[in-house]
């Protein structure tokens, strides 16, 4: 008796003869994303003989219908337990996601809620989440209907000072587990269960150890937003949130992003500005318990501690402080790495969401290619977003040489 057997996908099928296509054939549970898989078939002949082949299977994968409107709704949680006081169309907003400068996001409701200070709003955009936020506080004008929300990124929840606990963590866990054992202890299981948010959950995805130390203390104190922050722009830690089984889940990762290729004159770009800026930290000396580390900048971004390296950048020195010795060298770079975090080009793009923190290559109009990254994005009404860049990696000389020109 024949036998066919198709292996596909981790499966094994067994075909059946068909007498009237003289066929043997099987009905396959297709992979589900598309592309080219392998199919391995088996036949076994009335004498015993197995014979073997391997065909190619294409999977196509049905293209997501995407319904755009211009409609854009704001869910309010009562920011005690997460329960939803209102969900409201949004008459006009801007939405800024930047860390680096903390900056409002502005929102027009026509209509009066019970919304107030720190409730949590998750603003969307053909039903998906475009923004999670904090309300600052709700602007109304001699008793109008129009209602105006100031609103901070979400992250600002935990604007708040906490004493420095379990600060080893960073060395020997990770920053992530740091950050996670902060939150949970001081917002999740504090002993005072009257502060508690008990519909948080962290959730740490990556583990990354650094030697270092939380550099906003004061008295053994300091505020855990701000070091977020910090580690945003330093380590590449970024935090999303998203609602699971009804809970405000928190997941903290070092995260890269694929980079991002942009063409100035092939994209649908306006309001394109470029600024150099040439005032550097090209010297860090770091002063500790027992002796002072320095470190130099090299042109290339490099740096050395080589003090009579003949390719120093020129720049400005700078003078911090540590504890011990150990952490210096991170402390140093720490310092210089700041000097990547200017707000060096700006552009508008048509109706394209570039996540912040994404590396991308600008290509100008003089066929020079930048590596930056997007370090803040501006989305009104308007099909065009405002992506803000920083860390253009060109050489300082390059910098002087072009300020002085003009």
């Amino acid at each position: 008796m024949n036998e066919t057997i198709i292996t596909f996908d981790g499966k094994d099928y067994e075909a059946k003869y068909n007498e009237k296509t003289k066929c043997y054939e099987i009905d396959l549970q297709a992979h589900g994303k598309g592309g080219l898989y392998e199919a391995k078939i088996a036949f076994k002949d009335i004498f015993g003989v197995l014979w073997k082949d391997t065909q190619t299977v294409q999977v196509f994968e049905k293209e997501k219908i995407k319904i755009e409107t211009n409609k854009v709704f704001m869910w309010i949680f009562d920011y005690k337990d997460f329960s939803v006081k209102d969900i409201v169309e949004i008459a006009n907003y801007e939405i800024n996601i930047d860390e680096e400068t903390n900056a409002n996001t502005l929102v027009d409701v026509i209509k009066k809620t019970t919304a107030k200070a720190k409730d949590i709003v998750a603003i969307k955009k053909n039903n998906e989440i475009i923004y999670w936020g904090t309300v600052k506080e709700v602007q109304n004008d001699n008793g109008k209907l129009l209602y105006e929300f100031i609103i901070k990124y979400i992250t600002n929840i935990f604007d708040q000072k906490v004493k420095l606990e379990n600060q080893d963590m960073i060395k020997t866990v990770g920053i992530e587990d740091f950050i996670a054992k902060t939150i949970t202890d001081n917002f999740i299981s504090n002993v005072d269960k009257y502060m508690n948010k008990d519909y948080l959950e962290v959730n740490v995805k990556t583990h990354t150890k650094k030697q270092t130390s939380v550099s906003n203390v004061e008295d053994g104190i300091y505020n855990l937003h701000t070091w977020m922050t910090n580690c945003t722009q330093n380590y590449d830690i970024v935090y999303s949130f998203n609602i699971r089984d009804k809970k405000l889940v928190i997941d903290i990762e070092n995260k890269s992003y694929d980079k991002e290729l942009i063409d100035v004159q092939a994209h649908a770009i306006s309001n394109y500005t470029e600024v150099f800026e040439t005032d550097v930290v090209s010297k860090v000396e770091v002063l500790t318990s027992t002796e002072t580390y320095t470190l130099y900048l090299l042109n290339n971004r490099t740096t050395t501690t080589d003090m009579t390296n003949i390719d120093r950048a020129d720049g400005r020195s700078e003078m911090v402080y540590t504890e011990n010795y150990e952490d210096a060298p991170q402390k140093a770079l720490d310092v210089i790495k700041e000097n990547s975090y200017n707000h060096n080009i700006t552009f508008n793009m048509y109706n394209r969401n570039i996540k912040v923190g994404t590396p991308v290559a600008i290509k100008t109009k003089e066929s020079v290619v930048h590596d930056t990254y997007i370090s803040a994005i501006k989305i009104t009404p308007k099909k065009f977003i405002e992506y803000t860049c920083g860390n253009i990696r060109i050489n300082f000389i390059d910098k002087l040489l072009k300020e002085r020109k003009s």
